[in-house]
């Protein structure tokens, strides 16, 4: 019996589409329509970044990619909303990706506070993104950048249609460890590494590795996975290691922000939530929503996924793009 078709209103990409997709379509795709660029953020650290303008900027999509990413992991997903009709803004968080690094070893995952990311991104939104002067903004951040996306619209909202949020770092698995013994311990690591003069990797953390497929506990594409382990070797500057004891204290103090924020925020929210998750915390997310404006009072569920929905193979990719798109098109 012939396995039912997957709903895909918006006919977008699927993994048996895939090897010629991403052989010729995507790079024909990506040199003819992304400009890429950099602005120097906050202490002068280049944050790079990308542009796909439709002939008639009117929606666009901010994508912001979460720890260890860079938004040239994310073509196939501007391939399929640059189809939708959306412009494209897409960022490089500092310290990783293509933007600047901020220690000695360009493998470590750093940052000095977390909140440098929310003023990076607050500057990209000022300077690239409102001078097109666009009708409808649209937030679709994944992770960590989820968390820095709620620490901005907390701020500053205006300007912002909705948001969706993928996979949330609103509290971080930290291994069975209780958080207020994890925050402790990376603090005091992370302030022997100051004193030694280099900062430490968090517990279990070390430089990069190109693990195998199985059980990566991200996504179950095999593909997908694979198309991004490439193009690190194709981009070997866009590789990145473990997190510091330092970058795991300011995301834990990141993520308690972003739930901190939670009354506060007024932008219509749909929050999608791994079913499988092991990279954050579900019940953190879960709570969020019983005080955000949240779509349907609580997360929509991804049945089977691992930590990335957008990553994911075509059942729970098609599910949280079809939710995500169906949202933004309310407004």
């Amino acid at each position: 019996m012939n396995a039912k078709p997957l709903p895909n209103p918006y006919q977008l990409s699927t993994e048996q589409a895939l090897p010629s997709l991403y052989q010729q379509t995507l790079p024909d795709f990506w040199t003819t329509h992304a400009i890429e660029g950099v602005f120097a953020g906050k202490e002068g650290i280049a944050i790079r970044y990308a542009v796909l303008r439709q002939p008639r900027i009117e929606r666009v999509i901010l994508i912001i990619n979460g720890r260890a990413e860079s938004y040239l992991k994310y073509q196939e997903l501007a391939w399929d909303l640059w189809h939708q009709g959306y412009s494209l803004y897409l960022i490089d968080h500092r310290g990783q990706g293509l933007s600047g690094r901020l220690l000695d070893d360009p493998e470590q995952g750093y940052v000095e506070q977390f909140d440098d990311y929310v003023q990076d991104f607050k500057q990209f939104y000022d300077d690239i993104v409102r001078p097109d002067q666009p009708t409808k903004v649209f937030l679709l951040a994944h992770s960590m950048g989820a968390a820095i996306a709620i620490r901005y619209l907390a701020r500053w909202p205006a300007g912002i249609t909705a948001a969706a949020l993928c996979s949330p770092m609103l509290g971080i698995n930290l291994g069975g460890l209780p958080k207020w013994f994890a925050k402790g311990l990376t603090a005091v690591m992370a302030k022997l590494g100051r004193w030694l003069g280099r900062p430490p990797y968090g517990p279990g953390q070390g430089r990069y590795q190109a693990h195998p497929f199985p059980n990566n506990g991200l996504t179950h594409s095999q593909v997908r996975y694979h198309a991004f382990q490439r193009l690190c070797e194709q981009h070997p500057q866009i590789k990145l290691g473990g997190a510091t004891a330092h970058w795991i204290s300011q995301g834990i103090s990141g993520a308690d922000g972003a739930m901190a924020d939670a009354a506060s925020l007024t932008t219509p929210l749909l929050i999608l939530q791994a079913g499988e998750e092991s990279v954050v915390d579900n019940r953190a997310q879960d709570q969020f929503c019983r005080c955000a404006p949240c779509a349907g009072g609580k997360p929509l569920r991804i049945a089977g996924s691992w930590h990335e929905p957008l990553m994911e193979a075509d059942p729970q990719r098609l599910a949280a793009l079809n939710a995500t798109l169906a949202f933004f098109e309310r407004f």
